[in-house]
């Protein structure tokens, strides 16, 4: 962040005047303090201009708390401490993608590797015809494709084939629990992740989260992640109603072309049997895990997969601070502060 100060001309009792500016930030989620401190030289005219570099911070909204400037001379001998007025700012710390890839063409299916055509996601909800067979026996009378026999002078049947999906249904778990917070921050940056790379494949993306106050957000183009992002930065893990709830009521209000990724630490029987009834759609399981829980990883795998649906996992990597990437953080136009 770059800070420009002018000092009135008493700061400047005597010659190689160092300046040094402290902020403290507090994290409007946890109340956690970030402290910023850089030193420079003013000019003789009393104009500075300091760069403060941000560590690696966690995810959320910080809130400038207070800031001081201090004034010494070269030997230390003199410091001079004052507080500056600061007013009201704020940073938004976002959460970094986590480079994963949505299943949007059915258990198993691989990610197009091209943008799919818009003709093609208005028939997200029923099959297409993309070229005839010679008819077998067996085949029901309703595949015959007439005109195509017609002109081969032999029966001839349709390929048919279920186009991807032209929309992503995103459910993240953000109810209490101690896996379920442990791993929380992993589960965000996995949401962000499918959304991201949804966006990019022209997918539009509806978030859903099961929080104590039931936040949701769509996005129907690349330019409107930042919106979504903005979403889960600020996504507290403070929910009492169960994930299975939450996606039952969501996937009762998308047409039958919509994908589903279910975002959860803490899956249970409920869940699974819902993915059952869910079979029909392209639904993915993501399960994030801690660094022991391979037998459960594999257990979920097993019954994920074994209820037609697929499944990645995505380990909890412990951190002192769930980081932010390059240019995930904003902060408002700060203008010159007067000391």
């Amino acid at each position: 962040m770059e800070l420009s100060l002018r000092l009135r001309p008493f700061w400047l009792p005597v010659p190689s005047t160092w300046l040094t500016v402290e902020e403290v930030w507090r994290h409007a989620g946890n109340g956690q303090p970030v402290v910023l401190r850089e030193t420079g030289r003013p000019t003789v005219s009393g104009a500075a201009k300091l760069s403060l570099a941000l560590p690696g911070l966690p995810r959320g909204l910080y809130r400038l708390e207070t800031m001081t400037v201090s004034l010494s001379d070269a030997f230390g001998l003199l410091c001079i401490r004052r507080p500056a007025e600061t007013g009201q700012h704020e940073l938004l710390v976002l959460p970094k993608p986590l480079p994963l890839q949505p299943a949007l063409d059915g258990a198993g299916g691989e990610l197009p590797h091209q943008r799919r055509q818009p003709h093609l996601q208005r028939q997200a909800a029923s099959p297409f015809i993309y070229g005839t067979r010679p008819f077998a026996p067996g085949d029901p009378l309703n595949r015959i494709h007439w005109r195509a026999t017609a002109r081969a002078g032999a029966l001839r049947a349709k390929e048919t084939e279920q186009p991807g999906a032209d929309r992503l249904l995103i459910c993240l778990d953000a109810a209490r629990g101690r896996s379920n917070a442990a791993a929380f921050e992993a589960a965000v940056e996995a949401a962000a992740g499918l959304a991201k790379r949804a966006l990019e494949l022209g997918v539009a993306v509806r978030l859903a989260a099961c929080d104590r106050q039931g936040s949701m957000g769509e996005a129907q183009t690349a330019s409107r992640l930042p919106g979504l992002l903005r979403l889960l930065a600020l996504l507290p893990c403070d929910g009492a109603r169960p994930l299975a709830a939450l996606v039952q009521r969501e996937t009762q209000h998308q047409r039958p072309g919509t994908a589903v990724a279910i975002i959860t630490a803490e899956p249970d029987e409920q869940l699974l049997r819902l993915l059952c009834r869910l079979r029909s759609r392209a639904v993915q399981l993501v399960y994030v895990n801690g660094a022991a829980e391979s037998g459960a990883v594999q257990q979920w795998r097993r019954q994920t997969e074994a209820a037609g649906c697929n499944f990645m996992a995505v380990g909890a990597v412990v951190r002192a601070a769930a980081e932010g990437g390059d240019g995930d953080a904003a902060d408002a136009d700060r203008p010159a502060a007067v000391v």
